[in-house]
């Protein structure tokens, strides 16, 4: 009898401590997917060239004077930014990404970059073969970034298409990295 009472609680002590041990572990989980971070500025980036590979084509980053210059972003709006450039004027592949301060800050740039957006695709000294690429271009936000997009690369029998397909295409293209920076919040 005595063998069975302390067989009993033997089983009853290790129950309750296999409970135990499943909520102690199933706390600081919770814990931490609550206060997980947003991705780093350079996460961000190496995350979208990498999904472009060998066709990612800006290969010149510009410095804060620059960014300001050629997209209107104040330096005082954004805790970091990435802008790179083709070397080649005849590539029109633009990244920028910029983590913006505040919400007020993030609508600003992204009032910028939609200004830009919308003077390259009012340039009439685009070069002809550029043009549906720059009407492919997207900003897009995701927490405190707002990035434009106007990357990747078609096959030439894409580009033979009526200027529709081509510009799905190309919007095709900048999804890449839209789903790039996406998983980095998964």
């Amino acid at each position: 009898m005595k063998k069975k009472l302390l067989t009993y609680m033997l089983v009853l002590a290790c129950t309750a401590s296999t409970f135990s041990a499943v909520t102690a572990v199933e706390h600081p989980v919770a814990v931490e997917a609550a206060t997980k971070k947003a991705p780093s500025i350079n996460r961000v980036y190496s995350a979208v060239k990498a999904a472009y590979g060998s066709s990612y084509l800006p290969s010149v980053k510009l410095d804060k004077k620059d960014i300001n210059t050629r997209y209107g972003l104040s330096g005082d709006w954004y805790q970091g930014a990435i802008a790179e450039v083709p070397m080649m004027s005849v590539h029109v592949d633009e990244l920028v990404i910029v983590k913006a301060k505040n919400a007020d800050a993030k609508k600003k740039i992204r009032q910028a970059l939609k200004g830009y957006k919308k003077t390259l695709q009012e340039d009439r000294f685009q070069y002809p073969s550029n043009m549906l690429k720059v009407q492919s271009s997207r900003v897009y936000s995701k927490g405190k970034y707002v990035c434009f997009i106007m990357l990747g690369t078609i096959s030439n029998s894409t580009e033979q298409q009526s200027e529709a397909q081509v510009i799905a295409a190309y919007k095709q293209q900048n999804e890449k990295a839209v789903t790039a920076i996406k998983n980095l919040y998964k």
